[in-house]
């Protein structure tokens, strides 16, 4: 069936608008992370073919769930180790996911940027509301101070790269600089 006629058959099932739109959101929602799960599990097996030709070793597949605003996207990934014997999920590197971690960048993004303007439980009602992304208002808290504790260490960056702009040698002075 495609997904046409699932559509117009919600639209056909449901009483109301309304029912209709909130049945469709969710159809998305599941389709949306079937379809991420298996596009993250595809990656997984080119980056595991790759690593085994660089000589790391294959050890086992494990599962690990992402919560996306559209969705809670659960994958299998390989662990491998690499030469020195080092432990890695090659797709968590590639993908920039660091352990343990459960929400998307951009969740936590949004989480904080709400967090500015609204408690934290109408952080997490919103979310819940607008969003595929249910988390308690403690949950919230600690979002705000790990993305905070990310932006001071950038701005720290920053500044240290800015200090170094500034001592760097004079350059040569000329009468006329041309530019097109």
């Amino acid at each position: 069936m495609d997904i046409i006629s699932i559509i117009a058959g919600l639209l056909k099932d449901t009483k109301s608008l309304i029912e209709f739109e909130e049945q469709l959101k969710l159809l998305m929602q599941k389709a949306f992370t079937q379809w991420v799960g298996e596009i993250f599990e595809e990656l997984d097996k080119i980056i595991k073919q790759e690593k085994l030709e660089e000589g790391w070793v294959y050890c086992r597949s494990d599962n690990r769930n992402i919560q996306f605003l559209f969705g809670s996207v659960t994958f299998k990934r390989s662990l491998m180790h690499d030469k020195r014997g080092n432990s890695h999920y090659p797709l968590d590197e590639w993908l920039g996911l660091v352990p343990h971690q459960r929400y998307s960048p951009l969740v936590e993004l949004k989480v904080a940027e709400l967090a500015s303007e609204n408690t934290y439980r109408e952080v997490a009602n919103i979310l819940k509301e607008w969003t595929a992304v249910s988390l308690s208002h403690t949950t919230v808290g600690e979002m705000v101070k790990r993305v905070g504790k990310t932006q001071a260490e950038a701005d720290k960056a920053l500044v240290e790269e800015l200090e170094i702009a500034v001592s760097l040698p004079e350059g040569k002075k000329v009468d006329y600089l041309f530019s097109e």
